[in-house]
């Protein structure tokens, strides 16, 4: 029996965050899909977010309160620092890819150029465009902390990168976010480091369900 169920449509891409966060500390887990919009999703989440995590009698919604709670609860490598400004670091961190790598690596490229199509429609250039032209921005951004250390927040892995890896990873996929990734050689290692974590294989059922 799964430790943790996490309420969520299969292919959000913060179910894949969140999984990740679960894979890396151990924990297994499963999936109830759940419709989105229903009431059954309502009274879940207030908004009508995924996902939503269930442990126990624990019901938890936002995935950066589902994985501080994944992480503080549970055995396993820790993935937030013990130090105060380093742990400021990794939320400014989460904060960042919310507030603005969401919008422009997942909804303004992978969103536009890989599931628009494949539902029949046409791909807005313009939003395009402006996507490819933030994502060089933020991936210099990305490059300024990556030459201080391995990961995102230190030299281990923590939720930080969990946040951040399946939206860079779905950009990536695209012609848009190959081309900014060549002229972003410390992202692109980034990159590859985390596809080769166990944590990757555990999770990349959501990948092929996003994509």
């Amino acid at each position: 029996m799964s430790v943790i169920i996490f309420h969520s449509q299969p292919q959000s891409v913060y179910l894949w965050t969140a999984s990740l966060v679960a894979a890396e500390k151990g924990v297994s887990w499963a999936v109830n899909t759940v419709e989105p919009g229903s009431d059954a999703h309502r009274r879940l989440h207030p908004f009508a977010k995924s996902p939503v995590l269930q442990h126990g009698a624990i019901l938890l919604y936002e995935t950066s309160a589902i994985a501080h709670y994944i992480d503080r609860t549970f055995d396993g490598p820790p993935l937030q620092p013990r130090d105060v400004l380093d742990q400021a670091e990794c939320l400014r961190w989460v904060s960042l890819v919310n507030a603005h790598m969401f919008a422009t690596m997942t909804n303004g490229l992978a969103k536009q150029r890989l599931l628009v199509p494949l539902q029949g429609g046409k791909s807005d250039e313009i939003l395009i465009a402006e996507a490819a032209g933030q994502l060089r921005e933020q991936l210099g951004v990305i490059t300024r902390e990556l030459r201080r250390h391995d990961f995102l927040a230190g030299n281990e892995i923590s939720i930080a990168d969990c946040f951040l890896f399946p939206h860079l990873h779905l950009a990536s996929m695209t012609p848009e976010g190959q081309a900014a990734l060549k002229e972003a050689k410390l992202a692109g290692q980034w990159l590859e480091r985390m596809r080769g974590r166990p944590s990757f294989a555990a999770t990349d059922q959501f990948a092929r369900r996003a994509a």
